[in-house]
């Protein structure tokens, strides 16, 4: 399969628990090169990300050993967070990126990258 560079998420809201905002396809390399984090409070938000490896095939559990960012976004900001080549790699079937944050529905995730 030939290399794509694309929107990997539509723009989507975070849960303020942690769950899956892009989960690898089958038989597919994902590569996450950009995620950019909105927060729409009219306070801060603390937004934490995870890479998750699948588990036995399955969606894995977010936790403190697979975290890879955890700031505060303050209200009505924008944070862009863009990965070197070749970027955050998912090898795996249901590998994901997991998203939580203060208070759900006030902060917008989207992910771009490539798959091959």
């Amino acid at each position: 399969m030939a290399f794509s560079y694309s929107q990997l998420t539509p723009i989507t809201t975070i849960a303020s628990s942690a769950g899956a905002v892009y989960t690898n396809p089958a038989t597919t390399t994902t590569y996450v090169r950009t995620i950019v984090i909105h927060n729409t409070n009219t306070t801060a938000e603390t937004v934490t990300l995870y890479n998750v490896p699948d588990s036995t095939g399955s969606v894995g559990t977010a936790g403190i050993t697979n975290q890879f960012y955890k700031q505060e976004v303050a209200a009505d900001s924008t944070v862009i967070l863009e990965f070197a080549v070749p970027g955050i790699m998912l090898e795996d079937t249901n590998d994901t990126i997991q998203a939580s944050t203060t208070t759900a529905s006030k902060v917008t995730i989207q992910i771009t990258g490539g798959t091959e």
